[in-house]
């Protein structure tokens, strides 16, 4: 870096610098840590002129739905293995009838009984637990928890992205007004080049125009005013000379 100081400094842009850098925790950004003490103390302007601080300078980290985020994942995990729960107890609930049924008719051999209906009522082999009404019901209530879940996770998904979105447009806005004001006050320490130079003639030229432009107008405004008023004097003295007229008729 260049030893150049200049006798200008800014501690105020330094400070608001600071407090933007410490409030995202971007202080030891290399970027900040250099440009901080030239910007207080005046130093190296010229150098850190040539730089674009719109592309230079840290983006902070966004932290809104980060809670929301991690919830939302533990709840897919619990999700995706509960949405097999009911699949897993059902076949269990097969399994337990089957072997009972079996044992029953191994132990009734004369007496018919329909599966799906032993399965019901149990026959006092097969525990109320396993009946088919009740593994329905347990069924029905582990689906709904899944559903549950489901409009849980998307809730706070889209809660989370809205809140992000919300602290991002805020964080760009903060950023983007900390750049332009730290580029207006380098940018005078330029090195004057051709095309600043250019750059630095065109704006001249276009305030020049935009004040002969006002001065025209200002003038046409002016001519046509001294018009108007040139226009009431003669009305006037036409008005005189009529009534002079009609006096002189009267006498």
């Amino acid at each position: 870096m260049a030893s150049k100081k200049s006798a200008v400094a800014n501690p105020q842009l330094a400070s608001k610098i600071g407090i933007w850098a410490k409030k995202h925790n971007l202080i030891e950004d290399a970027y900040i840590s250099r440009l901080i003490p030239s910007v207080e103390k005046g130093a190296d302007l010229d150098y850190w002129s040539g730089y674009d601080a719109t592309e230079m300078m840290p983006y902070p980290e966004i932290k809104s739905g980060l809670r929301e985020n991690s919830l939302s994942e533990r709840l897919i995990t619990f999700r995706n293995i509960m949405v097999f729960v009911p699949v897993a107890f059902t076949w269990a609930g097969i399994s337990q009838a089957t072997t009972a049924f079996s044992s029953y008719s191994e132990s009734n051999p004369n007496k018919i009984v329909n599966f799906f209906d032993f399965w019901e009522n149990g026959y006092g082999v097969l525990s109320k637990f396993w009946t088919l009404s009740n593994i329905a019901r347990i069924d029905f209530l582990l689906l709904t928890l899944v559903i549950i879940a489901s409009i849980a996770i998307a809730y706070l998904q889209q809660t989370s992205k809205v809140r992000r979105n919300a602290e991002k447009a805020e964080i760009d806005q903060e950023r983007l007004h900390l750049a332009l004001d730290i580029n207006e006050f380098t940018f005078k320490f330029k090195a004057l080049t051709p095309v600043i130079l250019n750059q630095s003639i065109s704006a001249a030229i276009r305030d020049l125009r935009a004040s002969t432009s006002s001065v025209g107008k200002l003038m046409k405004s002016s001519e046509k005013s001294a018009a108007e008023l040139a226009k009431g004097s003669a009305i006037r003295q036409q008005l005189g000379s009529i009534q002079k007229l009609i006096e002189k008729f009267q006498k």
